[in-house]
């Protein structure tokens, strides 16, 4: 079966998603290049991190994880169509969470925020358990989990990083290989910790595709709109008082609400991520039959969306890190989201140029020939 046939085939909203989806991820990472240690704080910075806490930052990443859990759903159907048992369906789950765990620890060499390798832990560990799982015993662990991301996010939030607060510690590291080191040490301990916060994300993703909320987007519309206002309302409601204190326009605050802001915002961040899947699966309902030039492109980066995760990482380094352009140490807060936009735009550009021309993402296709049995 040839490229095109294909992705004639695919689902437009999850790809859609995925696309968009790299942009917020871009948006959430380029800042984290910038290493100077004497920027002085301005309205505008004050202004793009706030702004950013409250859209972006704990919402691309529950997204990821939704989008992840309606992967792994959807694989395991392939297999089933294909007549595979599910002993060596099971064997693809582990083969392809062992080399993604092996795709992080290599990207953590750049990034240490790295999520491609909490996704494959869990892949590896819980996915072949979670997909069997009934409906309702999935609710009960994805409450439970959100639970425990209440309780134990304040000590590890997602996004919290006030304007005052000192650096990324490897970002400041002119010497690529010590920083190279320094975040892959990191990311041994950082990415088992951080799976309990993929879960409830996860097992959101696999109720949307048991239920093919996203793969029948007209169909399912009432119940889109539904969660797209609740889920952003939600979501923008509880980013607010920790985007405000990272931003450094509430200053006065004490232990407790501190403590309280940065459990609200992590916890919220999992309806932004359903009121964003939502969103954009009631933009395609809009798009049905007359998706554009641009939209296509959009689709042909979420198709070959691990690929451009791991671009978005090369390019941030080139232009930014201290032992390469270096330019993370001149800029600000908004110059970081202006560069993100021009590295998600050049990946559109380059993932559409692909899909024209049949080309798949050489991650992916590495995936899928290191998981087949």
């Amino acid at each position: 079966m040839n490229t095109i046939s294909f992705v004639n085939k695919r689902k437009l909203t999850p790809d859609l998603a995925r696309g968009f989806m790299l942009l917020f991820i871009a948006l959430a990472h380029a800042n984290q290049f910038i290493f100077s240690t004497k920027r002085e704080i301005t309205f505008t910075d004050q202004l793009t991190v706030c702004i950013r806490q409250v859209v972006i930052d704990g919402r691309a990443f529950p997204l990821f994880a939704i989008l992840f859990g309606y992967g792994l759903h959807q694989l395991m159907k392939s297999q089933e169509r294909k007549g595979n048992s599910w002993k060596d369906t099971k064997k693809i789950f582990k083969r392809r969470g062992a080399w993604m765990l092996v795709i992080g620890f290599i990207h953590a060499t750049l990034f240490f925020a790295d999520i491609i390798g909490v996704y494959g832990f869990i892949a590896l560990l819980f996915a072949s358990v979670f997909l069997r799982l009934s409906n309702r015993t999935i609710i009960i662990i994805a409450v439970f989990f959100l639970i425990l991301v209440g309780v134990f996010a304040p000590t590890m939030p997602r996004g919290f990083d006030a304007l005052n607060m000192e650096v990324t510690a490897s970002a400041t590291i002119k010497e690529p290989f010590e920083a190279a080191i320094t975040r892959m040490f990191d990311w041994i301990f950082y990415t088992p910790i951080l799976s309990y916060q993929v879960i409830p994300g996860l097992l959101i993703g696999i109720l949307v595709a048991r239920f093919q909320v996203i793969d029948n987007p007209k169909s399912n519309k009432k119940l889109l709109i539904t969660a797209a206002i609740l889920g952003l309302l939600i979501s923008t409601a509880g980013g607010i008082p920790m985007a405000l204190m990272s931003s450094l326009f509430w200053t006065n605050y004490n232990d407790i609400w501190e403590t309280t802001a940065k459990s609200l915002h992590t916890i919220t961040g999992y309806a932004g991520g359903v009121g964003w899947t939502a969103l954009i699966g009631l933009l395609v309902i809009k798009l049905e039959g007359k998706s554009g030039s641009f939209t296509k492109a959009i689709a042909a980066l979420g198709q070959r969306s691990l690929s451009f995760y791991l671009f978005q990482s090369i390019l941030f380094v080139f232009i930014l890190a201290p032992y390469a352009g270096g330019l993370g140490g001149h800029i600000r807060q908004f110059g970081s989201d202006l560069i993100a936009v021009f590295v998600w735009i050049l990946s559109v550009l380059v993932a559409n140029y692909m899909h024209q021309r049949s080309i798949r993402g050489p991650f992916e296709t590495f995936l899928r020939k290191k998981s087949a049995i």
